[in-house]
């Protein structure tokens, strides 16, 4: 099994080196490069200047206090969304790892377990709507998910929902919110 660490959030912005304020909001991203997930840090105006895509993004606020881990499940859930059909190996761990604090937290429920040609997969849905999620499933030992799960956690410390959602995005999240 190949090695699956990312960086944690940074003090500064790894384009122009500049230090995050207290409480700044930057932007974090994840990018597929080679068979490795890189995370990269950056404030707002290199953010709007980035050269390349990101796999996927989130902002967030720049805390000296470490003691205090904010999770937001929403965000999480909208991650978990997102990497929905990506074939890379790394990027398959973290949503099933995704898939597991999800559950956990009854943000999505399983419905069944599929094994076929590609290996063993979670059927799961979101309650309350009427669609399918496949989650492939990995045998992670117990100290490795305790170590990739603290990783998630520090990779995703204070996490904000996205600023620009698309309008699908927007009408999903409005008609969950009626729902809910």
């Amino acid at each position: 099994m190949s090695e699956w660490r990312i960086q944690r959030r940074q003090a500064r912005c790894r384009a122009c080196e500049r230090d995050f304020a207290e409480g700044e909001r930057h932007a974090s991203g994840l990018a597929v490069r080679g068979e490795e997930l890189e995370r990269e840090d950056l404030c707002e105006p290199c953010w709007a200047r980035r050269e390349h895509e990101t796999l996927l993004h989130w902002f967030t606020r720049h805390h000296q206090d470490k003691r205090k881990l904010q999770l937001d499940l929403g965000t999480l859930e909208a991650i978990f969304l997102r990497l929905e059909g990506h074939g890379a190996a790394r990027v398959r761990e973290l949503r099933y790892v995704l898939a597991l604090l999800l559950l956990r937290k009854r943000r999505i429920r399983l419905e069944r377990v599929e094994r076929g040609a590609d290996g063993e997969a979670l059927i799961v849905r979101r309650p309350r709507r009427d669609e399918r999620l496949r989650v492939f499933v990995f045998d992670f030992a117990a100290d490795r998910m305790a170590e990739l799960r603290g990783e998630l956690l520090a990779l995703f410390e204070g996490a904000e929902i996205p600023a620009d959602p698309t309008p699908a995005e927007a009408a999903a999240d409005l008609a969950a919110a009626r729902e809910g």
